[in-house]
């Protein structure tokens, strides 16, 4: 992984590259502090993620960020600016994210999480995260969690795929546990307590006589994103969407492409 970070400001790029370097510790970062110095560096590797301001001098950020596009299509650019007015020309150029300063630590790792071509699994920012793109995945601190069971970990999708809203049990029985008795979500709901619990995030699940939801607020998701409207957790939506669970591919919320 090839991270460029450019800022006209010596103080501010040492600042960034630093938290840039704090959010991705193994990523080989390259820096510059003008354009004329970026653009003769941009033949010697590959870029995979660009950090840009947005004014940096006689170029513009959006201007730089058409040449390194040009040059890595598949680069992802991120915005950092104190200019909100840029923002429409940033999305039309398909930036990932777009940053307003002051850039700290939490905000690169909400834009790592936002990335349309150089997915980091699990790269959603410290906490609980969870993955809907793709393949249904959660992580903790970045790292995948491991210790659901298999009926557990769906029954968590499940409640994610509802958005906040309360499911009866009947419904889940139906649709994960094939009108199985009820003892059977009753020990899938035992054990996905136990795995909340073991990494402090109980409190997500919502529980009630006969329903099961989840607090969308307390859940760092690509999913909830795309539901808010937020461009680059729309831009990371190409078809797929938990790609295990055959009750998930009739999600009519999702619209490939958008």
């Amino acid at each position: 992984m090839r991270i460029l970070v450019v800022e006209d400001e010596p103080i501010l790029l040492r600042q960034l590259t630093k938290r840039v370097h704090e959010a991705l510790p193994e990523a080989e970062i390259v820096a510059f502090d003008n354009a004329d110095d970026t653009l003769a560096a941009l033949p010697l590797g590959v870029i995979n993620i660009a950090f840009l301001d947005i004014a940096i001098g006689a170029m513009t950020g959006v201007d730089l960020a058409r040449c390194i596009k040009t040059a890595y299509p598949g680069c992802d650019i991120v915005f950092t600016t104190g200019y909100s007015e840029y923002a429409h020309k940033a999305f039309e150029l398909g930036a990932s994210d777009y940053l307003m300063k002051p850039v700290t630590v939490e905000k690169i790792e909400h834009a790592l999480s936002q990335l349309r071509h150089n997915a980091i699994k699990g790269n959603m920012g410290k906490g609980l995260s969870i993955q809907c793109f793709g393949d249904f995945e959660v992580f903790y601190n970045r790292e995948p969690v491991v210790s659901f069971t298999k009926r557990s970990k769906e029954l968590l999708a499940y409640l994610i795929n509802k958005a906040g809203v309360l499911c009866p049990v009947t419904e889940i029985c139906n649709v994960i546990f094939r009108d199985s008795s009820d003892s059977y979500i009753r020990v899938a709901k035992k054990d996905l307590l136990k795995t909340l619990s073991d990494i402090g995030e109980a409190d997500i699940l919502i529980q009630g006589w006969g329903v099961l939801g989840i607090d969308r607020k307390k859940v760092r998701c690509d999913y909830f994103d795309y539901l808010d409207g937020k461009p680059g957790a729309v831009n990371l939506y190409y078809g797929a969407y938990m790609s295990q669970y055959d009750w998930a591919h009739g999600n009519n919320l999702l619209k490939p492409g958008k």
